[in-house]
């Protein structure tokens, strides 16, 4: 079963190959573009009664790849740099921490509330039944579980358990970890040319060795994949901001859209990573782009939700500006920074960001980065205030999750920060201009 799991991501890794082929953009990120892109496809194919299995999974990764090679002239690999002593040390940690993991995600019972009665039912549903069947995802009965929040996780999973043969509660969490892979390596492709391996490779180990991160993969929740999907997006982001390609930008977007199709908060990182793009770069036009192609991939959802008369109680319903608990805004915000500084799960990665990004003040990054965290805290705090729930409830048992998105965000931009202080501090020594 597990050979086969690891072939099903074989092939969703040869999907995303073909993308990057095709834009030319940084090969580490073709594992978590493929992850993406076949999310997405096989959550709106739920939508319409087509499952996604091993023929889709097939043909989806051979039309990505030969796509690739057409666009690039030829099926060619893109020339891989080999990686200095402490790119191959960090690795090797790094595949050490996976190893270790292993044995733990393959034994773990499915026994988190959220991750069998929610997230495990959803992906269960959809391997037996092969779609998104409005009897069960729309059924008033369940409406408890959230019926609005999209189905991505849920479909990979229901992809990786065709690929096993049946639903398996415990080795689903597999699958949750093959996702921390995939989101590593797009953070150590995108900045590897930006980063110095000294600052890069230590920073992505506290990630990955932070208690909160593994922890909450054990969940099978879905709020660590869709922090690693924000996360990339907003350093795929901060990269178009300097460097003006327009595959960054469209690679920033279809992760804003894989992480808003895992769960609705991952619009409120979404919309601050636009304004971000925006006031870091004051181009309207290309973020107009990019808003409207990350719009078009959440489309599908949104017209069967108002179809089947699904309604989110999250606050991107109709509730956004019902306020139900004025004057508790300074409290949430307190509960969430406490959870976002807490020893037990983001040691220091919170106030480290933090004098990453005051040292590149100046910088359009810097001035993205305190955009995105800032909108992001507004955001996840507004929830708090909106929700018909008892808030002080409704935090405690959600607050130490919701944040997750937040830490990765700003935790994957800390080292390109970092660096864009000691250059700056570089050139104030030589004499040079410093760069915008």
């Amino acid at each position: 079963m597990i050979a086969r799991l690891l072939l099903a991501n074989l092939l969703e890794l040869g999907v995303g190959a073909g993308v990057v082929l095709a834009f030319e953009l940084p090969p580490a990120t073709a594992y978590l573009v493929g992850l993406a892109v076949v999310g997405i496809l096989s959550a709106h194919l739920a939508l319409v009664h087509v499952s996604f299995g091993w023929t889709a999974l097939a043909v989806t990764a051979a039309l990505s790849l030969g796509f690739g090679g057409w666009r690039r002239g030829r099926l060619t690999l893109p020339r891989v740099a080999r990686p200095g002593p402490i790119a191959a040390v960090g690795t090797l940690a790094l595949v050490a921490l996976l190893v270790r993991a292993w044995p733990t995600f393959a034994a773990k019972p499915l026994d988190d509330y959220d991750g069998w009665a929610m997230w495990g039912m959803k992906a269960k549903a959809l391997t037996e039944l092969g779609w998104a069947d409005p009897a069960l995802f729309a059924s008033k009965g369940a409406v408890e579980l959230h019926l609005d929040y999209p189905l991505l996780v849920p479909s990979l999973d229901a992809v990786a358990s065709r690929a096993m043969g049946g639903f398996d509660p415990r080795l689903i969490h597999l699958q949750f970890l093959l996702v921390a892979v995939a989101g590593i390596a797009a953070l150590a492709g995108l900045l590897c040319a930006r980063v110095p391996a000294w600052l890069l490779w230590p920073w992505l180990l506290a990630l990955a060795a932070a208690p909160g991160f593994l922890t909450q993969l054990l969940t099978a929740y879905a709020d660590v994949p869709l922090a690693l999907f924000i996360a990339a997006a907003v350093v795929a982001g901060a990269l178009w901001v300097e460097h003006d390609r327009p595959e960054l930008l469209g690679l920033a977007a279809l992760f804003l859209a894989a992480g808003s199709l895992t769960k609705n908060e991952g619009s409120i990182f979404a919309v601050a990573a636009l304004a971000g793009l925006l006031l870091a770069t004051r181009r309207l036009r290309p973020v107009v782009l990019a808003a409207c192609g990350f719009e078009a991939l959440l489309l599908p959802w949104q017209v069967w939700l108002r179809i089947h008369h699904v309604h989110s109680d999250t606050l991107l319903g109709l509730q956004l500006f019902r306020v139900h608990h004025p004057g508790i805004a300074p409290l949430a915000l307190r509960g969430l920074l406490d959870f976002a500084v807490s020893w037990q799960s983001w040691p220091l990665l919170l106030p480290l960001f933090v004098v990453a990004v005051v040292t590149a003040t100046g910088s359009r990054v810097a001035v993205y980065a305190w955009t995105f965290a800032g909108l992001s805290l507004a955001g996840l705090t507004w929830i708090y205030v909106v929700s018909t729930q008892e808030w002080s409830n409704y935090l405690s048992f959600s607050g130490g999750r919701v944040v997750d998105s937040l830490i990765l965000g700003v935790t994957a931009l800390t080292p390109l920060l970092a660096a864009e202080g000691v250059r700056a501090g570089t050139e104030r020594k030589k004499g040079l201009p410093g760069r915008a």
